[in-house]
């Protein structure tokens, strides 16, 4: 599942260190501007809480929303980054997870626009408050330390550097954004515990599950009203990151966090499982080329769902979370193309192909089981074939779907017109190979 395709990082979330007393709005100004007056001040607190040496000042500037959206339209007409938005979009409604007629650009500028309240830019080496931040003080002061911290991890890791991934790899850019977005809530968090003469609180695991709770609050704005698939992507780095930066922080100093840059995580399980990030458990390889089934297709984009992107396709097509969390927890490694001919771009005119290998083949299993269920919801029609190891569709638009089993692996397709539908389905399993299992 690919992260939003514009390359600002939003504070997407309301921490529980938010406050209640705002300030009127002829204060508001003044408010931020003292606030920012103390940056300098702020930035050496969460220098000396975070234990990464401040080695310059860090710029910042305040935007008010205009400007903020300005920024974003002008970063999304970039001709890389607004190809890269394109597909992720024709990616997402070919797999179901957004509606086909989804704007995925504006969608993405709307909720930035309404949710961030602050960024760093590691290009610029700027940190960037929005004007609304200033609505409440202390929330503010939390936004400016957590995107304060992000200029320390820029100065002591290089963030550019370390984001910088491969293109298709968007499980692991995933996961290293956790870490960042994790240490910044973490940091947070123990600002504000210190300043009440308080202890990190890490020791306790139920403190992290509770603060996790607080974050996934619905209070009905435009990221609870988004599509689930591109909200719980939004949200991800910051509610699991916390719990994977509480996790090492629970096992050692803030120096644990620090090694995590140096051997960052390798995938959204890592991240959801950190004891298979201690483990250095990584993930199984997988790839593929244009099946020769499909003439005159080629593929448009090429990603890893990871178990995060799995779990989410399920939830999207209505498999109960709890249900999806199990399925899609033995997860081993994966890769989600899209076909299509040249310059095709209707989502419904593009064919999706998955193929994701399992620990066991009983995680297979559970996996495949919950994938029928899924693709019975995405390729409404009628079932032409069921059983333990592969069931297939005829979908209302004449196209084929699928979900095939074996051993350890599993195969979906959606979207594959009929005449092709009988060379695909072996073709798929030679077309797509697994590495080595770990």
């Amino acid at each position: 599942m690919s992260r939003a395709g514009l390359a600002i990082a939003a504070l997407a979330i309301a921490s529980a260190a938010r406050a209640d007393n705002a300030v009127t709005p002829a204060d508001h100004a003044d408010a931020l501007a003292a606030l920012l007056a103390r940056t300098d001040a702020i930035a050496r607190e969460v220098a000396s809480v975070r234990h990464l040496p401040l080695r310059h000042p860090i710029p910042n500037e305040v935007v008010d929303r205009d400007e903020l959206r300005a920024r974003l339209e002008k970063e999304a007409s970039d001709h890389k980054t607004a190809e890269q938005t394109r597909l992720d979009g024709i990616a997402l409604a070919r797999w179901g997870l957004i509606p086909y007629d989804t704007d995925y650009t504006k969608l993405l500028i709307d909720l930035l626009t309404d949710q961030i309240a602050g960024y760093y830019d590691p290009d610029t080496k700027k940190l960037t408050i929005s004007r609304s931040a200033g609505d409440d003080p202390e929330w503010a002061e939390m936004v400016l330390a957590h995107e304060l911290d992000h200029g320390l991890q820029d100065q002591a890791y290089d963030l550019k550097k370390f984001d910088d991934l491969p293109d298709g790899e968007d499980d692991a850019a995933a996961a290293r954004h956790a870490l960042e977005e994790g240490d910044g809530i973490a940091l947070m968090i123990e600002v504000a515990l210190e300043r009440q003469g308080k202890d990190a609180p890490w020791a306790d695991p139920a403190v992290a599950g509770a603060l996790i709770a607080a974050m996934s609050e619905d209070d009905g704005d435009s990221l609870d009203q988004a599509p689930l698939a591109v909200r719980e992507s939004m949200l991800f780095p910051y509610r699991a990151g916390l719990a994977f930066v509480a996790a090492l922080r629970r096992r050692g100093p803030w120096s644990a966090v620090d090694a995590a840059y140096k051997r960052p995580p390798r995938s959204t399980e890592q991240i959801m499982h950190p004891e298979k990030y201690l483990a250095d458990e990584k993930p199984i390889p997988v790839r593929a080329t244009a099946p020769k089934a499909l003439d005159g297709y080629a593929i448009q984009s090429s990603t890893v769902w990871g178990e995060l992107g799995f779990q989410l396709f399920l939830r999207a097509h209505g498999v109960p979370e709890t249900t999806a969390t199990i399925a899609a927890a033995g997860w081993g490694g994966d890769r989600a193309v899209i076909l299509a001919r040249p310059d095709e771009s209707r989502p419904d005119h593009v064919v999706g192909l998955a193929r994701l290998a399992w620990d066991s083949e009983a995680d297979a299993i559970e996996a495949y089981d919950a994938a029928v269920r899924a693709v019975d919801d995405a390729a409404p029609g009628a079932t032409v074939e069921h059983g333990d190891v592969r069931t297939r569709w005829l979908a209302l638009d004449g196209t084929q779907a699928w979900v095939e089993r074996r051993g350890t692996s599993i195969v979906i397709a959606l979207g594959v017109p009929a005449p092709d539908a009988a060379g695909l389905l072996d073709e798929a399993w030679t077309a797509t190979t697994v590495g080595s299992a770990r």
